[in-house]
């Protein structure tokens, strides 16, 4: 046990200072000195001389090169980087981007070693051919062509050998220097760099269990069952575990290769109508959606219906987040920048520095662009960049499930654009914003709002009295002591206030209704139709003030 402890400590150790080197190679000491790290290291261990020569290569390009010759780990973290164009500046993510395609593989024998270690048995009793060159590689493993004894055409999914041992070490270390870096440059933290390592360990570690992904492919398969327009791989359980996957081989071609899809006389304006409301229904109706759906991941069959793949990536969204990215699409359509502005700032984590006024001149100018443009005419990808771009300059981070939603839609629309020249995917977006906006006003939705609401009221009134009880023993002993820091509380005072507000106001309508059907059941007079008119007048009031605060609620989008 002390011996393994000592190894592990050890390749740490080696781990750590092969990435310091690293980084200095390509130019970026500065940062390891300003954090301390060199002083750390100084002891002859750190090759300070080794720059990278290459001057003509921009700063994202060096960064791009620097985490390629990092290994998979940090491939990983530039392509889950780039797609949070909220953080990181546009000339970065167009170079991130670049991640995705240039992943070496590895050698076969070690495929091969991988899967008769998981499976306890020989390749040969499994496949009747399995193809020794990979047709796609990945910072997490790599993609085999095989075919099942029985005579199935599959694809192998392969982790890569000891890839989780390589990763957890390399995240143990992005977290040291995360928070060195929010301790020694102040500036980082608006950014929150130990935020950004925590969200991406625990996205990376769930795409190491393969199994993630398999049950990601059967709940999109229930998803879409039905659709004529889809067809779903189906997953072979049997030759799935953790480290390897194994579903059905799609017969296709790439959505980019158009000379092909001509070739299969589709009608490639159907297609591209055909996946945007795929992505739609994704986003707006089943709130889990494919989140790298790049033209390398969206195969067309020869029959037309269309195909994803490579499902290690997916979004998930709340109805909240539905409901105000179909805000947000319709503040484009209307051009109707307060609606955009409030969608931004219910969604985003807004600085205390930001200047609200600069912040609404900003979005009034860009929507003040689209005036008299027809909807068509709209390229729904610019606007979101601007709009992205406008909340990197006012600091305000968005949640990273609405960015890569962000980035799906720009991606399906520019594949719809390249099919097809007149695409719109606002006309395709539109009819499932308008159910979405139905369902607020359903009956059987309202009621579930309000006892949902109302459930919380209960809990919250049975809770407060317990807290209100410890915190007067405690002023009663002189033992309470309240150190308060008011900073950049001033959304959170917004929300609170109103929250308050609405739960006081329901406490009155509640109180108006008890009391009138105590006087409806008293009897009292004066009548009008043999019914006490105070409670009926009570009932009236309820009624009408009860009736403004849910379309108070309905109008935020709050649910």
């Amino acid at each position: 046990m002390i011996f393994k402890q000592f190894n592990s400590t050890y390749q740490h150790a080696q781990r750590f200072r092969q990435i310091v080197n690293i980084v200095i190679k390509y130019g970026f000491g500065y940062i390891m000195e300003k954090i301390g790290i060199i002083s750390i290291l100084q002891k002859g261990k750190i090759s300070k001389n080794q720059f990278y020569k290459e001057k003509t290569l921009t700063t994202p390009q060096k960064i791009v090169l620097m985490l390629e010759e990092l290994g998979p780990t940090f491939i990983k973290l530039g392509q889950i980087l780039s797609t949070r164009p909220d953080i990181v500046p546009g000339e970065y993510i167009i170079e991130l981007k670049k991640l995705q395609d240039n992943v070496p593989g590895f050698d076969y024998e070690k495929a091969k070693e991988q899967i008769e270690s998981e499976f306890k048995c020989s390749m040969e009793d499994i496949f009747l051919k399995f193809e020794k060159q990979p047709i796609a590689a990945a910072s997490i493993g790599q993609v085999h062509r095989a075919v099942f004894k029985t005579g199935q055409d599959v694809v192998v999914k392969v982790q890569r050998p000891d890839i989780d041992r390589l990763i957890n070490t390399d995240l143990e270390i992005l977290i040291h220097l995360a928070r060195l870096l929010e301790k020694h440059i102040p500036e980082s933290r608006i950014y929150d760099p130990v935020g950004i390592v925590e969200e991406f360990a625990d996205a990376i570690r769930k795409e190491l269990d393969f199994t993630r992904e398999g049950w990601n492919i059967e709940r999109f398969y229930r998803n879409f069952e039905g659709d004529e327009t889809i067809y779903v791989p189906k997953v072979y359980w049997d030759a799935t575990t953790q480290k390897v996957l194994t579903i059905e081989y799609i017969n296709g071609v790439k959505v980019n290769q158009f000379d092909k899809i001509s070739e299969l006389g589709l009608d490639r304006k159907e297609i591209a109508e055909n996946g945007a409301r795929l992505m739609m229904k994704q986003i707006f109706i089943h709130g889990f959606f494919h989140g790298d759906p790049h033209p390398g991941n969206i195969f067309i069959c020869p029959d037309g219906k269309i195909s994803f793949i490579d499902f290690g990536m997916m979004g998930r969204i709340n109805e909240f987040t539905k409901h105000k990215m179909a805000d947000l699409i319709i503040g484009v359509i209307n051009r109707d920048s307060e609606k955009i502005i409030k969608t931004f700032l219910d969604i985003g984590l807004v600085s205390k520095d930001i200047e609200l006024g600069k912040f609404q001149l900003d979005i009034e100018d860009m929507v003040e662009h689209y005036y008299g443009k027809a909807l068509k005419q709209i390229k729904i990808s610019k606007l979101i960049n601007e709009l992205l771009a406008i909340a990197v300059k006012y600091k305000i981070k968005l949640p990273s499930n609405f960015t890569l939603l962000c980035k799906s839609v720009l991606t399906i629309e520019g594949i719809g654009r390249d099919l097809d020249p007149d695409f719109d995917i606002i006309k395709v977006a539109k009819p499932f914003i308008k159910k979405l906006l139905q369902e607020r006003y359903r009956p059987q939705y309202l009621i579930n709002t309000i006892l949902k609401n109302l459930t919380e009221l209960n809990q919250a009134l049975l809770v407060i009295p317990k807290i209100l009880n410890e915190m007067f023993q405690k002023i009663k002993a002189d033992s309470i002591k309240i150190d308060f820091e008011y900073k950049g509380l001033e959304k959170v005072v917004f929300e609170l206030h109103r929250m308050i507000n609405r739960l006081v106001f329901s406490m009155i309508v509640a109180s108006i209704i008890i009391g009138s059907s105590l006087i409806i059941l008293a009897n009292v007079s004066p009548k009008l139709y043999n019914l006490p008119i105070l409670g009926i007048v009570g009932f009236t009031v309820a009624g009408l003030l009860g009736m403004g605060l849910v379309i108070s609620i309905l109008r935020s989008g709050r649910m």
